[in-house]
């Protein structure tokens, strides 16, 4: 007859844990943040239980999931493959102990947290007796027990708050001076190198390829930006490979399209495009081995997949 009670204890202990997880992962990285937003819209718009979802994603039910598992569930409700750093984003938002798993008992534990049914059919509580009166005396002693052992554990995790805190205050100093250290032999080093000759013998800007293949000699991240920073806008023509979503627009580019190319002038060099978003509908019907022809400038640098990206307003497609 406790039982019930005891489960939706249960129940609310871990919920509780998940929702402290989830608000200190979104303290600590507002990007986390925008990802569990997205995910708990995408979960409760979708129309399926909680057991279907789970059904969805552990593939081999083996009630662990992987990262694999997870980015194909998304791959095939969105059609769109996810990035690594998205699914390992919300891999670490579901992973409530930090043990480096994620369990099928955390999905729902997730699931209940952001109120998205079950789909499972709970018994009805049983009515509980009224205890007779002799049972009173007992049942007082089993509460004064159950105060002290919580109060108990309120010390203990008041303890290890303080001592996490601290730990957590003692990386972040050492981080600090870490990085402070790591920029001034950047800067340093960056000193101590020559200047990257970025104009022609005739004072004419280098071009696209010849300006690629600087920055791809370049080892210091300050070095590439403060080379990007003198980019110049040029003609510019790039054979179509795919097309993408950007994920990381700034100003028109935000929410647009980006496409996957080589340089024209020289094929061994692959580039991205990021095109406004008012030119979604026209790049989405891009075909490869399409050109496009453009006035662009290099803004940044792909250092996962090592090179350049672009940007254009306008353009010709061929």
């Amino acid at each position: 007859m406790s039982t019930g009670r005891e489960s939706m204890a249960v129940k609310q202990v871990l919920q509780a844990k998940m929702e402290k997880h989830i608000k200190e992962m979104v303290t600590t990285n507002p990007m986390i943040g925008q990802l569990n937003t997205q995910f708990t819209s995408w979960l409760l718009g979708s129309g399926l239980t909680g057991t279907e979802i789970i059904q969805m994603i552990d593939s081999n039910m083996d009630a662990v999931i992987q990262p694999t598992e997870l980015s194909g569930a998304l791959q095939r409700t969105t059609g769109t493959k996810p990035p690594g750093w998205v699914i390992n984003g919300l891999m670490s938002v579901l992973d409530m102990d930090k043990d480096g798993n994620v369990t099928v008992a955390d999905l729902h534990t997730y699931f209940e947290t952001i109120g998205l049914p079950s789909g499972i059919e709970e018994p009805e509580p049983e009515p509980e007796p009224e205890p007779e009166p002799d049972e009173f005396e007992e049942l007082d002693k089993e509460i004064e027990e159950e105060a002290r052992r919580q109060a108990e554990e309120i010390i203990r995790q008041q303890e290890a708050e303080k001592q996490r805190l601290l730990e957590e205050q003692q990386a972040k100093e050492a981080a600090e001076r870490e990085a402070e250290e790591k920029a001034r032999r950047e800067e340093e080093a960056a000193k101590a190198k020559p200047e990257p000759i970025l104009l022609e013998e005739d004072g004419s800007p280098v071009g696209h390829a010849r300006f690629i293949e600087l920055l791809q000699d370049m080892k210091l991240s300050s070095e590439r930006r403060e080379a990007i920073s003198q980019s110049p806008k040029q003609s510019c023509k790039i054979l179509v490979s795919s097309v993408e979503k950007t994920l990381m627009g700034q100003g028109p580019m935000k929410n647009g399209m980006t496409v996957i190319g080589t340089l024209s002038e020289n094929q061994d060099i692959e580039v991205e495009l990021q095109l406004p978003s008012e030119a979604n509908e026209q790049v989405q019907a891009f075909q490869s081995n399409h050109s496009l022809e453009m006035v662009a400038q290099i803004i940044n640098w792909n250092v996962g997949r090592k090179r350049a990206v672009f940007t254009a307003t306008d353009f010709d497609y061929s």
